[in-house]
């Protein structure tokens, strides 16, 4: 069976996407853990197909003693002739056992050494997390799992949002399958098939943290061909390589070392208030978060109407923050007589809980 249509095989058969990326990592693993299974039952039973045979042609058996004597020779069980053997027969008989000593040998460590190397759990694993990928919805792509990315998924997390890692690094993989729940999918951020493995063209972001720039440009590329519509953040080395991949098509970029610059100066003279704001990022499970909504995401009785009167901020104890209006501007904290317009964003203050309280009573 040619590689290609035993992977197909064993995709329809798991009820896997057939797809031209089911050459990813995962369902190039899923097909080796199968293909070496499948191999060693070929074997066992081409060697019980073979001894039926024999002790048919040579022997006369019925077809059911030659079975049975072809099972318990491949067994090695020991047990004794169904019939006295002739002496053609011995001689087939010894050949056939010396043939699967090896054979039971290779069978069972194979076998053995599935369970040992965790390959069955890892199939599961596999299985379950593809049909989880496949089912994702308006979720973020995080291309690479280095620092910024470790902080970005920890991010996401907090705030309840759905995300897939794209790694190719076999320590990082492994980290991930066992250190995280994340979502993950093994392969190279740079192609398009991993991409759509990770549902790009269902997304509603994509968050770019390779190393290289060169990297960062051309997944910025392709996933703007591939979804118009996607919210692209990239990371960015220099000023010259921020410009080009604006370009390309990142709706934002980001220049940690120039993050790292700012952060610092201002220790220089306002500590507290930069220790203050890292306080608010790092706070662990109950840390406060900021969240931006559209008025025309709540529901109706929220809507024109002022901040007084709607009494929107009293809701899950919210604080409301500042104010995008109509023309891209912000407005920090807002009166109370602002009309809260359809066309407004809202940036709101609060724990997770008291976000998660906000949406169930304030939207649609």
């Amino acid at each position: 069976m040619q590689p290609g249509n035993f992977l197909h095989f064993v995709l329809v058969f798991l009820g896997l996407p057939v797809k031209k990326e089911a050459n990813s990592q995962r369902h190039k693993r899923i097909a080796l853990i199968l293909r070496r299974l499948l191999t060693a039952v070929i074997l066992m039973l081409s060697s019980i197909l073979a001894g039926t045979v024999g002790y048919v042609l040579i022997e006369n058996y019925p077809w059911f003693d030659a079975y049975y004597m072809a099972v318990i020779t491949l067994a090695s069980v020991g047990f004794g002739e169904v019939h006295p053997l002739s002496v053609p027969g011995k001689v087939f008989t010894t050949f056939l056992i010396l043939f699967n000593v090896g054979l039971f040998a290779y069978a069972i460590s194979t076998i053995t050494g599935l369970f040992a190397e965790g390959g069955f759990h890892r199939l599961i694993y596999d299985f379950r997390m593809n049909k989880q990928i496949e089912n994702i919805q308006k979720h973020t792509i995080v291309c690479g799992f280095g620092r910024h990315a470790i902080e970005v998924t920890q991010e996401l997390t907090k705030q309840n949002l759905p995300f897939v890692v794209v790694e190719n690094t076999p320590s990082k993989i492994d980290f991930l399958r066992s250190e995280t729940n994340y979502l993950f999918v093994e392969g190279d951020a740079t192609l398009d098939e991993t991409l759509a493995e990770a549902g790009i063209q269902r997304a509603a972001a994509i968050v770019i943290t390779l190393p290289d720039d060169a990297d960062n440009l051309f997944i910025t590329l392709s996933a703007r061909q591939i979804n118009p519509a996607l919210r692209i953040i990239s990371r960015a080395n220099g000023v010259a390589d921020e410009i080009k991949i604006r370009r390309a098509g990142a709706d934002h970029t980001v220049i940690p070392e120039r993050i790292g610059g700012f952060y610092m100066a201002n220790l220089v003279n306002q500590p507290d208030l930069v220790e203050f704001f890292n306080l608010l990022s790092n706070m662990g499970p109950s840390n406060v978060v900021f969240e931006e909504i559209e008025v025309a995401q709540l529901q109706p009785a929220y809507q024109n109407e002022t901040i007084l009167n709607s009494k929107l901020n009293e809701i899950a104890s919210v604080a409301i923050v500042a104010a995008r209006l109509a023309d891209g501007q912000y407005e920090l904290n807002p009166p109370h007589t602002l009309h809260l317009s359809p066309a407004l964003k809202l940036v709101l203050l609060g724990s997770p809980e008291q976000m998660t309280a906000f949406r169930k009573k304030a939207f649609r």
